[in-house]
């Protein structure tokens, strides 16, 4: 019985220090992320701020035909990937820098014929012709948009920004939730 507790006792010890690496990795990587990088972390948007975001967009998609759509880094794809899905007719847009994303979305994306998923930095995307765009990026991304995307776009673009909005420029709609964390802003050029 000693060796069997003995055992147990090893066990649980191995497997919390196997979780505390780990969760010290992706924590390492979200703070050298979040200070050094100008793009977001891989980080998904809310459950509640996606699904309202969500609903916000398709009463618009709804009422339009041959929309492109574009999700500046797309992450998993867990935006996009339902909208391309239930709006055929629209053309949808991915970017996304990190590989494990990019890869994993890009997969999901196969058996639809409207969506593209791309690897590659959406500063040096073209612009003219998107109609809907989708972002959650750090504030300093945001400045970038702000700086090289905004003057782009064409009049009548709608931005969707999660919790970040776009500096120097009104909303010309802040929808919040419960908290700041779960509140993103529309904008109509």
């Amino acid at each position: 019985m000693a060796n069997v507790l003995l055992i147990l006792a090893l066990l649980l010890l191995f497997t919390g220090s196997i979780i505390i690496v780990v969760l010290g990795i992706i924590g390492t990587y979200l703070i050298i992320a979040g200070k050094f990088m100008r793009f977001s972390p891989p980080v998904p948007s809310s459950g509640k701020v996606k699904k309202k975001m969500l609903a916000h967009a398709v009463q618009y998609l709804e009422k339009h035909q041959n929309l492109t759509i574009t999700d500046l880094g797309s992450g998993w794809g867990t935006l996009l990937l339902p909208l391309a899905q239930n709006f055929p007719n629209h053309r949808f847009i991915g970017y996304e820098l990190a590989k494990l994303p990019y890869y994993t979305s890009k997969l999901r994306a196969l058996k639809l014929q409207n969506i593209q998923v791309k690897r590659l930095d959406f500063f040096n995307a073209d612009f003219s012709g998107i109609d809907v765009i989708f972002c959650f990026l750090l504030p300093s991304a945001m400045q970038q948009c702000y700086d090289k995307i905004l003057p782009k776009l064409k009049k009548g673009t709608i931005i969707y920004a999660n919790r970040f909005p776009l500096p120097n420029i009104e909303p010309n709609e802040i929808v919040s939730l419960d908290s700041d964390y779960e509140t993103f802003y529309v904008y109509k050029i």
